[in-house]
């Protein structure tokens, strides 16, 4: 127990503090003394209902235990389902109807076939152009110049 200040400093103590000191080692002193004991049933069935101790939990209290006493579990439960919420109110907007006549339809399919006729054209110009120009002109005569170089070396000129 503590029952003086080491040092000899007791002396330097007033009186009050002293008091002070005693009343607390009583107090530790009883502390110490109390033995463990039996509570009442009644007293253990009160601090279970008061605790929610032994009951069935229902869905409520469930959810709220586990996840809106988490405040950032539930902060992010809610930002996920306010972002579902707006990503559907976006992905199932209604797009335009749109109705066209068969005039209409009958003149985009003639354009279409024109402009599929014109590529057609421009390619087959391109292609012919390829074929005579740059294969003739371009790479036949690089090979030919690059054989006849080969053929005077290998032959010796």
């Amino acid at each position: 127990m503590f029952t003086a200040i080491p040092g000899g400093w007791t002396s330097l103590l007033s009186t009050g503090k002293r008091k002070k000191i005693r009343q607390y080692n009583s107090y530790a002193d009883s502390i110490r003394r109390i033995k463990e004991e039996e509570l009442p049933d009644n007293l253990i069935n009160s601090i279970q209902t008061r605790m929610n101790i032994g009951r069935k939990n229902s869905f409520a209290s469930l959810v709220y235990e586990r996840f809106l006493s988490r405040p950032l579990l539930s902060a992010g439960v809610a930002g996920m389902i306010i972002i579902a919420i707006v990503s559907i109110m976006f992905l199932n907007r209604p797009q335009p109807q749109h109705k066209y006549t068969k005039a209409q339809i009958e003149l985009a399919e003639k354009q279409f076939k024109e402009s599929l006729a014109i590529v057609g054209r421009v390619f087959s110009q391109a292609e012919k152009k390829f074929d005579e120009d740059v294969l003739n002109n371009q790479i036949n005569k690089s090979l030919g110049k690059g054989f006849n170089l080969v053929n005077d070396i290998l032959i010796g000129g």
